[in-house]
């Protein structure tokens, strides 16, 4: 139990008794910039080693890029048979909450079909985004192990709660080799959160593996993914996902929080641990950090608007599509019912907590095949609404729309840990999305190096 203040010519130093009396977030005895490692016991490699530190099974660097937050959950991709879904009762084309009837699908998944796995969530898929562009710029290298993510060019890390099972495990190992740390807090009574993603066949032939003709964008938004005869349904468990603490934040990770440049949440984590998600705001606008909010589904709009509205004030950039923002203008002004360009410009009025009136809260939105808006205050006079058209998609390419929202999300960060303008962030969000709806299967393939 022991703190490491500094390192002299990147040398171990002898650990120092904490004293709790603040000076940093923990305790007294060390500088606000390093780990405290109360209420642990590993020895750490001091600030000149630039090397990871260790807190239980936590592996946190001293200089993180992008912290996402959110609900992880892992992933089962599946090709079945339509009676599949018949039995289980899932609806096709639906994306339905997991209940007791459906606990043992998981099981049947695994042990009589192949399985692809991937970290699932919205914050999951968003930090996948990030790393794959990482990759991409980087041409294609992947460094060996997490311990070297603090070499690559933006470190991401995703923090959210897991059970202590063997699922846990693996979505620990699919994020390290994406090269994203796991930032995870564990529950012991609650197993961590899976996602059954289940492309069916319709015909009742078999699963086909080929892929195969798909809806272009706009002709029809609900329309089945795949060649004419497959469908994909989805059946999400949350299990561990709804058990994070605040006290895992301030106590285990707040030296994540400390060192991100950008923090990016996930509104389902609201409905979890809206407490964190209010302190690591607050902390980011103290310090001139970056915090951005993706709306993620109209439900939360409607029905969790307090927690996302208190939020607004320290957030820099505001995510998520037409149908959410309009949702969440539904409780005040019901006047603006279609409008977008009214509800962008409401909230990019909204005053900052920080009182900053230089500093312009920047309100994205996606509008499926329709042009992308980004609207922001303009030298106080107003609001600037702009319009980015989206490229097209082949319909024989296209597959499916699921994730693209937060594919978006992961290239629009992108972007802004490489310092590119609104234009240059917004041109590579629509490049990882347009990806994203040709994407079969779990991974997210770019073919291409993100526009320049």
């Amino acid at each position: 139990v022991a703190c490491f203040p500094s390192t002299v010519e990147g040398k171990w130093l002898l650990p120092k008794a904490c004293t709790n009396r603040g000076g940093c977030h923990r305790c007294g005895c060390c500088p606000r910039s390093l780990v405290c490692l109360c209420d642990a016991s590993w020895q750490v490699v001091g600030e000149a080693a630039h090397g990871p530190v260790r807190i239980g099974e936590v592996m946190v660097t001293q200089a993180q890029g992008l912290l996402c937050i959110g609900n992880p959950l892992i992933e089962l991709h599946a090709d079945i048979p339509l009676a599949v879904l018949d039995r289980f009762g899932i609806p096709v084309n639906a994306t339905i909450t997991a209940e007791e009837r459906h606990m043992p699908l998981r099981e049947l998944l695994e042990t009589s079909y192949q399985v692809g796995y991937a970290p699932g969530g919205g914050a999951a898929t968003t930090a996948m985004a990030v790393r794959a562009l990482c990759r991409v710029s980087d041409g294609g290298r992947m460094t060996e192990s997490a311990e070297n993510t603090q070499r690559s060019s933006f470190p991401v890390a995703l923090l959210g709660g897991v059970g202590r099972d063997v699922l846990a495990y693996k979505l620990r190992e699919l994020l390290r080799e994406a090269e994203v740390q796991p930032l995870f807090s564990e529950s012991e009574s609650q197993s961590t959160g899976w996602r059954a993603v289940l492309r069916a066949d319709r015909t009742g032939h078999g699963a086909d593996r080929d892929g195969g003709l798909g809806v272009a964008p706009g002709e029809d938004s609900d329309a089945k993914s795949g060649h004419s005869g497959r469908s994909i349904a989805c059946a999400t468990f949350s299990g561990a996902a709804r058990e994070y603490k605040l006290d895992h934040l301030r106590f285990m990770v707040w030296e994540s929080v400390e060192a991100a440049r950008i923090v990016y949440v996930d509104s389902l984590f609201l409905t979890v641990s809206a407490e964190s998600a209010k302190s690591v705001a607050e902390y980011c606008a103290k310090m001139g950090n970056t915090f951005c909010l993706n709306l993620s589904a109209p439900f939360l709009c409607r029905y969790f608007y307090d927690r996302v509205l208190t939020l607004l004030p320290y957030t820099d950039f505001l995510m998520g599509s037409e149908a959410e923002f309009l949702a969440l203008a539904e409780h005040r002004h019901e006047e603006w019912a279609g409008d977008i360009d009214a509800v962008a410009s409401w909230l990019g009025r909204l005053p900052r907590a920080d009182g900053d009136q230089g500093k312009r809260r920047h309100i994205v939105v996606t509008c499926g095949k329709e042009p992308a808006i980004v609207a922001a205050t303009w030298r106080g006079y107003g609001v600037k609404v702009q319009r980015y058209p989206v490229p097209p998609v082949k319909s024989s390419r296209y597959v499916g729309k699921d994730g693209a929202g937060d594919i978006f999300a992961g290239g629009f960060l992108y972007g802004l840990l490489r310092g590119s303008d609104i234009d240059g962030c917004v041109q590579m969000a629509l490049h990882a999305a347009q990806a994203a709806v040709q994407r079969v299967g779990p991974q997210l393939h770019l073919k291409d190096k993100p526009p320049a």
